[in-house]
């Protein structure tokens, strides 16, 4: 007599557990993927608005100067 339950072949489809198992690989993978964007990405923000504010304070040197008292 095996130990084995009756249904053990319902319980044990190996296909379905490799599939399974590689999906589950490949949601980890596009995890992976998207930390690695973010971390290269993290510092996007930072130099767009330092950028933006750069260029606005450029365009408004005029004004900066006069208030400053550079200019008459």
């Amino acid at each position: 007599m095996s130990d084995l339950p009756t249904d053990y072949q319902d319980r044990l489809n190996l296909r379905e557990q490799i599939a399974r198992i590689d999906r589950n690989q490949a949601e980890i993978q596009k995890l992976f993927a998207e930390a690695a964007k973010f971390r290269r990405e993290r510092w996007v923000i930072p130099v767009t608005v330092a950028g933006a504010l750069l260029a606005a304070a450029v365009a408004r040197l005029d004004i900066i100067a006069r208030i400053l008292g550079w200019l008459p």
